[in-house]
């Protein structure tokens, strides 16, 4: 009895929600918009070009977002260039094959 009376509920909860959901009204389409795009329809060329501003736009705000991040040798966090000069030396040395580190028994014999 509680199973089919638990069966009732949600099948008038599911009518309700249909009957609420196909009454909701979409805003009016602006006339602005609508003339533009029968335009783009008549000429696809139009499309093609309006595409094609819009990736070199987005292409050009990808590039200047990644300009900010160079060569920072922390001059402006007050070292000194010695001081990133010998860093930089320290690093090309600690990634060459023959530089500072513990040697292996084979290579001292």
């Amino acid at each position: 009895m509680h199973k089919r009376m638990a069966m009732i509920c949600t099948a008038l909860a599911a009518l309700a929600a249909l009957g609420i959901l196909t009454t909701a009204e979409a805003a009016p389409y602006p006339q602005e918009r609508a003339l533009y795009l029968d335009q783009l329809e008549e000429d696809p060329e139009k499309m093609y070009e309006v595409l094609t501003k819009l990736n070199r736009y987005l292409q050009q705000q990808d590039n200047e977002k990644r300009g900010g991040f160079g060569l920072d040798f922390g001059l402006n966090r007050g070292f000194s260039g010695a001081q990133a000069a010998k860093h930089l030396m320290g690093m090309a040395a600690a990634n060459y094959a023959g530089g500072p580190g513990r040697r292996r028994r084979s290579d001292q014999a």
